[in-house]
Parts: C-alpha cells; structure tokens; sequence
C-alpha cells in the first residue's frame, strides 16, 4: 500500500502536535536527537561514510599485515632444516644478490657463501627459493646456476647428511644447550669415519664434556635413523648397516661406562681416593686401550695417595677397581687378549698388595 504525500501545511501542523505533545511528555535525549534537522542529517551522514572508511582501510592494513605475517611463518617454516642464524633475512639478500644481472657467478656464489657457509643450508635456501612461482625469468637462471655449481662443489655425503640430520640437530642442541651447528658436523664426521667406539667417544666428550656424552649418542642414533628413512640418504644400505653396527657398539660402551662408574663412585672408599668421575673416564678408556699400562694408569687416577695408605686398604681398592674393570666386555677392548692380559696384570699387583699387607699384619706366627 502507497501512503499519499503529506501537505506542507500537514507538515506545520504535525509538527505543532508533536510540539505539543514533547512540552507535556519530556521525552529521552536519544529520541529528541532524531528530530533533526536537514543539515544536521548531513554531517552525520558525512560522519558516517568518513568512519565507514576508517574502518575499511584499518580492516585492509590489519589483512595486509597477517597476509605479511603468514608468508613469514611460511617462510619461516620452510627454512625449519636451515641452521645458520637469521635465515628469512639472509635468504631475501640472496634473493636480492641474484636480482644483480651485472654481477658474475664467481661473484655471487662468493656472497651467498658468506651468508650461508655451510652447504646443506645453503642448497636448501636457494631450492627454497626456487619453489616460488613469482620468479623471474633471469633471477631464476642465477639461483639455478648457484645451486649446480653448489651441488657440484660440495661433498654428496656430508650435505644430505647435514639436511637428513639437520631437525634432529635442532632439537638436540635445544635440549643439550649446544649449538645445532656443531651437532650437526658431529653427525657428518661420524658417518665419514671408521673409528672405533672409545675413539668416538672421547671426542664427543672432549667436544661437549662428560656430562653429555650420553645426550651426544642418543643424538647421533635419532639422527642415523632419520637418515636411512630419507629421501636422499647419505649412505648406501651396506654403509648405513655398518654405522648401526658402530652404533651398538657404541651403547655397549655407554651401558659398560654407566656401571663402571656408578660401581667405583658408589663406593666410600674409592670416593675418599678419587671422587672425580671425569678422572676414572680416563682410567677406563685407558684400561680399554692399553691395558698392558695398568701400573701408570692407577697412578694416574689414584695418585700417591693410595701409595701412603695403609696396605690393607690399597688391597680393598685395588680389588674394587680389579672386579669392576674384569667386568667389561670383551669387544670393547683393543684386541682378543687384552682381557687377558689385563687380568694378569691385576693378579700381579694384588699378589704384591696381599704380600705387604702381610707384612703390615706381621705378629709372631707370621701371616695366615
């Protein structure tokens, strides 16, 4: 239905009425503020269409700004295997250096290398970069060129190694408070060399320290099967079963070198003669390697100490550190016969401990 226009002189005397009618029913503020006149309308629709567009442009900064973000995250997220500081930065300079027609390959892959000097980051970077669809033609020639000359400088090994390990690095020195870095080329020098197990694990604690030495195994162990499941492992099948191999033999160690230590450090006695743990590490891979140097390595970790003790106790010690070194397992030690002649090194020394003691004890009637 289709109300009929109102009269000007309708509208005088409506508004007459509603005069009227406010004057004896005061009404709220909000409803005398619609009673407005056509100016007044105006600047409040001026008002409106200004906030409308405040509002439009801080939506579009507040979309522009989380778009920004997430790039970044994603950004951020493909570089989780890079382990050189400030990655997203760095990884737009060489974006930025390849955008640089005039500059040579020599050039260039100089620069990026200063940026990332490590080979695995440094492949993953420019593939990285290479994955974005707005590219251009030019810039991604000079990416490509940079990552072949890459790959073909580089060792095959030591950079899938160092990309199959690189998370397990990340997350290990977290724990362990060491840089992933260092973790990282720990793993690459392991899977490279043919050392055996104490080798091993000596210089892990000579790099990370005694306390760590446990960390730095399971380390290497979670990294190694990382490799093999990869999809470019550094190693052949035949390869990778002898690094499982180094690596059992490696928890053997860690297994004996836990006894052994907790065996010796549990002691009183032992403790009031050395309490040292990183002293008796020595001792044990001593014994492990040169077990025909028994003598020296006793001096070495017991001092002249022992040697001003009372003959009774130097027995008692030296029988702790006899059982607890006799209980090491045999492929831990350098040949087939060290345990052997290990064993009879320590017979030696106690049948002279035994024969001083019985003299310290001497009474009339000599010693029973």
């Amino acid at each position: 239905m289709i109300l009929p226009p109102i009269s000007t002189g309708g509208r005088a005397a409506q508004a007459r009425l509603n005069a009227e009618k406010a004057a004896q029913h005061p009404q709220p503020q909000v409803e005398a503020e619609l009673d407005l006149d056509d100016g007044t309308t105006v600047d409040v629709a001026r008002r409106f269409v200004q906030i409308s567009d405040e509002m439009s442009a801080a939506l579009t900064q507040f979309r522009g700004r989380r778009q920004f973000e997430l790039k970044s995250d994603a950004l951020t997220d493909s570089f989780e295997r890079v382990l050189e500081d400030d990655t997203v930065p760095k990884a737009r300079q060489v974006l930025s250096l390849a955008r640089l027609a005039d500059k040579s390959t020599s050039w260039l892959l100089q620069m990026v290398r200063s940026l990332f000097p490590d080979d695995s980051d440094l492949a993953l970077v420019l593939r990285e970069l290479l994955r974005r669809k707005k590219l251009e033609a030019r810039t991604r020639q000079r990416l490509e060129m940079l990552l072949q000359t890459v790959v073909a400088q580089g060792s095959p090994k030591r950079m899938s190694a160092g990309i199959n390990s690189a998370l397990k690095a990340r997350m290990s020195g977290t724990s362990m408070a060491v840089r992933a870095g260092l973790l990282r080329e720990t793993y690459r020098d392991f899977i490279e060399s043919d050392s055996g197990p104490v080798s091993c694990y000596q210089d892990w604690i000579a790099l990370y320290g005694p306390a760590q030495r446990s960390a730095v195994l399971a380390f290497i162990e979670a990294a190694l099967l990382t490799d093999i499941s990869a999809q470019d492992p550094s190693c052949s099948h035949v390869e990778f079963g002898q690094l499982l191999a180094r690596v059992n033999d490696l928890k053997r160690l860690r297994s004996a070198d836990d006894l052994f230590i907790r065996g010796l450090l549990g002691d009183a006695l032992i403790c009031r003669h050395n309490p040292d743990e990183p002293d008796w590490l020595v001792f044990l891979f001593g014994v492990l390697t040169y077990p025909d140097d028994l003598d020296q390595l006793l001096l070495g970790v017991l001092g002249e100490r022992v040697l001003l003790s009372a003959h009774h106790e130097r027995s008692t010690v030296l029988h702790k550190v006899r059982r607890l070194s006799l209980q090491l397992p045999a492929p831990l030690f350098v040949d087939e016969q060290a345990p052997l002649r290990l064993a009879e090194q320590f017979t030696r020394l106690a049948d002279i401990a035994y024969a001083l003691e019985c003299i310290e004890r001497r009474r009339p009637g000599g010693c029973s």
